[in-house]
């Protein structure tokens, strides 16, 4: 119905405002073989590209109306039915490699944007997050779900292991996994990402010697927090209070004599009552041994802006999520539509980076609700000319660097809730498709005295 028609007359002038990120070349070339076959008679393969990365941007939006947003006016919309059967149609690794292709480290330079990196060094995090996936026969048997004596967890959970720009909160790489795959071996397939121009810094499930044997082999920064628990022996000590040490791959490698890697160590508490974990030891391990460069007090102090991923997550799947589980019934369209999600995140950070330099202030620093509030709000301003479209993108970047936010305040509440459950009963898994009722409730009807 539609095989004449030019693709770029089939978007509308509001999608075209958001193509200075994902570009039409970049879908094609990502898409590549794939748009030598149509998906689907309604909807040509960008638009179907664009619409799952609009599943993020719309969460709360019905199929449907993320097309219209997405279409041109003229366009006729196609039944939910139909969109469902093309997405079912396009491969979750079209998406996966789209995000490869698209998604940029933002920071350029250590010159141009110091607050990036430490001392020449790339500030880059690593973390997993689960999301609930709709409980599907399909999805408990690809992503499993949490479980403990008594009974099985609600949802099905996909696990994502993104490693983040902590600078810049874009999550750069990213892996989707089940339920049962720990982080600690997902995180296996992201270390091939990493440069020795970076440094990794990442939660004490990440501090073991299966990832930090590969990070030390390939010359790569680490500053990765230990359990309190694992023990390391104090061969040197150093001026700062830290000291070397060395970590064995094996449980048995130490008594066995085998060599292990030598890192440096750093034993530290804090001794203010009002700040949560006083008195409380913590361990971080470093592979950046000189301690006269690299002072224990400001690694000490650099590690705190790992929480940068934490904030990303909840950018991610609360403020683009609205807090509800993905909507797809298939494992295949729920990988899918994760990545849809990764590129809409994107999409609003590369424009809080824009609008970062023009405020002058570092890219954390920019609401990012406030920066989503305001992109929904002028998308139906875009007009059809290029001149006028270049013209609503600058007003749009100026306006987000309005959304500055103050200085983060120092945190003080404890990690605890004020209430804990609901009043009413668990459903199980034998409450699962329950039978009809029969007939019509007022024929079911019986009076009683």
């Amino acid at each position: 119905m539609f095989q004449n028609v030019e693709p770029s007359l089939k978007d509308s002038a509001r999608l075209r405002g958001l193509k200075r990120v994902l570009s039409q070349k970049a879908i094609q070339r990502s898409i590549g073989d794939h748009l030598k076959t149509r998906y689907c008679k309604c909807i040509d393969n960008q638009q179907l590209v664009w619409l799952i990365v609009g599943l993020g941007l719309f969460p709360g939006k019905q199929y449907r109306q993320i097309f219209r947003l997405l279409a041109a006016c003229w366009v006729p919309v196609p039944s939910s039915a139909t969109i469902t059967m093309a997405r079912k149609r396009l491969s979750a690794s079209v998406l996966e490699k789209l995000c490869v292709s698209v998604i940029k480290l933002l920071a350029s330079s250590p010159e141009k944007h110091s607050f990036a990196y430490y001392k020449g060094l790339r500030m880059m995090g690593i973390d997993g997050t689960l999301l609930d996936c709709p409980d599907t026969d399909a999805n408990r048997k690809a992503f499993g779900r949490p479980s403990n004596k008594t009974s099985n967890g609600a949802f099905p959970k996909a696990r994502v292991v993104s490693l983040c720009e902590l600078a810049t909160r874009v999550l750069w790489r990213s892996v989707i996994g089940s339920y049962h795959q720990n982080e600690q071996k997902l995180t296996q397939a992201l270390l091939q990402h990493l440069t020795p121009s970076m440094l990794l810094l990442a939660d004490r499930h990440f501090g073991v010697a299966p990832i930090i044997y590969p990070l030390l082999k390939r010359r790569i920064g680490f500053l990765i927090r230990a359990k309190k628990s694992q023990l390391f022996a104090v061969e040197k000590l150093l001026s700062d209070g830290s000291f070397l040490s060395t970590i064995y791959l094996g449980k048995n490698d130490r008594r066995s004599g085998r060599p292990g890697k030598t890192i440096r160590v750093i034993r530290y508490t804090h001794r203010d009552p009002n700040r949560p974990g006083c008195g409380e030891v913590h361990v971080l391990l470093t592979s950046l041994l000189d301690a006269e460069k690299y002072p224990a007090v400001e690694l000490i102090d650099l590690y705190h802006i790992r929480w940068e991923e934490e904030i990303a997550y909840s950018e991610w799947k609360v403020a683009l999520g609205e807090k509800k589980m993905l909507r797809s019934q298939s494992p295949a369209t729920v990988r899918q539509e994760i990545w849809g999600k990764i590129l809409s995140h994107y999409i609003i950070r590369t424009l809080i980076f824009d609008a970062a330099a023009v405020a002058q202030v570092e890219p954390i620093g920019i609401s990012f609700s406030g920066a989503l509030d305001i992109l929904m709000a002028r998308l139906p301003d875009i007009l059809k000319s290029p001149v006028k479209r270049k013209r609503w993108l600058t007003n749009l970047i100026n306006e987000i660097a309005e959304e500055k936010m103050p200085p983060r305040a120092n945190r003080i509440n404890p990690r605890k809730v004020k209430k804990r459950s609901q009043a009413w009963p668990t459903k199980r898994d034998c409450d699962r498709n329950p039978p009809p009722p029969n007939g019509n409730f007022a024929d079911q009807v019986e009076m009683s005295i």
